[in-house]
């Protein structure tokens, strides 16, 4: 009888420490599936800004006024990727984009070397189905600072700061593909369309002597992105291509006291395009 107390002691045990094992497992999965992935992005980019007026000689919208890229603007993005479930995901992404633009106008000149920035924070909510197609959604925002630093234009002209904020609505699409290469081990591509929800842009005529600065509202416009990208059998690095065109509507007209009267100012209808090369790197 002891020894069969003994034995029934040891299985007693082995079933708790499986038990035990079982229990502390759950959540050790729970955890796993829910860790962060953490991806990095650097990309290159040409970047092309134009606003176009109604041009009455030819009663048709004309360029105005453009920004382009001397020679590239450089980009840095910080990706979060969070699953919540096995089909499902959240995912945040935080870019900088910046570097200098040359300005060019037919009312006011030219100008080199402007200093241009943009912030962009996204958020979005993924489902995928079997993990090979998924769409998401979420919230966006877009913040530019356009800033001639008073400089002196071709004709004379003087320059200002630019700011413009976009709060937007962005949906994704996204496929992942196998593949068996003897350089790469997955393809993705994604496609992203943009609704703008709310936009201001502010003009800082005050530093040009005026009594405020000029503030438009800006209510209309989208945003399409196409990207690619090409994960390497380590699964560490990825590298590829994407595209991004903006196009915001004229906005409201507002406004502004300046040199002892008041004029009335708007922002445009604006077209904003950027071609990248991504190369990407994942530590998990």
């Amino acid at each position: 009888m002891q020894y069969m107390n003994k034995t029934r002691a040891v299985h007693h045990a082995i079933i708790t420490v499986i038990l035990a094992s079982c229990v502390i497992g759950v959540p050790a999965e729970h955890n796993a599936l829910r860790s962060p992935q953490y991806s990095f992005e650097y990309a290159p980019s040409t970047y092309y800004y134009r606003e176009t007026v109604l041009s009455e000689a030819s009663d048709s919208n004309e360029v105005f006024m453009s920004l382009t890229s001397s020679p590239i603007v450089h980009g840095l993005t910080g990706i979060m990727k969070r699953y919540i479930e096995y089909d499902w995901y959240t995912q945040s992404d935080l870019s900088i984009i910046l570097g200098n633009v040359d300005y060019d106008s037919s009312g006011t000149g030219s100008v080199s070397g402007q200093d241009n920035f943009i912030l962009v924070l996204q958020n979005t909510i993924n489902h995928c189905w079997t993990n090979t197609w998924c769409v998401g959604s979420g919230y966006g925002f877009r913040y530019l600072d356009n800033d001639s630093k008073l400089s002196v234009s071709s004709t004379g002209s003087f320059g200002y700061e630019r700011e413009n904020y976009l709060h937007y609505l962005p949906i994704t699409l996204t496929t992942n593909q196998l593949v068996r290469s003897q350089f790469i081990n997955r393809v993705q591509l994604q496609a992203k369309w943009y609704y703008l929800l709310d936009g201001n842009q502010i003009s800082r005529y005050k530093q040009l002597g005026c009594q405020s600065d000029l503030s438009n509202r800006q209510s209309s416009g989208y945003g399409v992105e196409l990207s690619s990208r090409f994960y390497d059998n380590a699964r560490k690095w990825y590298y590829g291509i994407s595209g991004q065109h903006w196009h915001i509507d004229v906005s409201d007209t507002q406004q502004v006291s300046c040199f002892d009267g008041n004029y009335y100012g708007n922002e445009p209808e604006n077209r904003t395009t950027m071609a990248s090369i991504i190369i990407g790197y994942q530590p998990y």
